[in-house]
């Protein structure tokens, strides 16, 4: 009979808002260099992580940090379901 486990992870989550305020929280967060880059699709943010490793978030997007440190972008909607739920503000 197969068995069914659950695991709760906590993760730090910011949101691309594009001010200047909000970039400075991002390369804080990150603890990476970013460039914010103006297209025709919309402005993007991407987070430099290595000359061929880049993450890229659009406005309202989040970047994600989980326990080990590893980056990630999703929406809010992703994160909902995936099953997080805020739990604090960081500050």
């Amino acid at each position: 009979m197969s068995q069914r486990y659950k695991k709760n992870v906590f993760i730090e989550a910011i949101e691309f808002v594009n001010t200047p305020e909000n970039h400075k929280e991002i390369i804080d967060f990150a603890g990476l260099p970013i460039s914010v880059e103006y297209t025709s699709e919309g402005v993007q943010l991407r987070v430099i992580r290595g000359a061929y490793s880049v993450l890229i978030a659009k406005v309202g997007e989040y970047i994600v940090k989980d326990d080990a440190g590893t980056l990630s972008v999703r929406t809010k909607e992703s994160l909902a379901a995936e099953g997080y739920t805020l739990v604090e503000e960081a500050g």
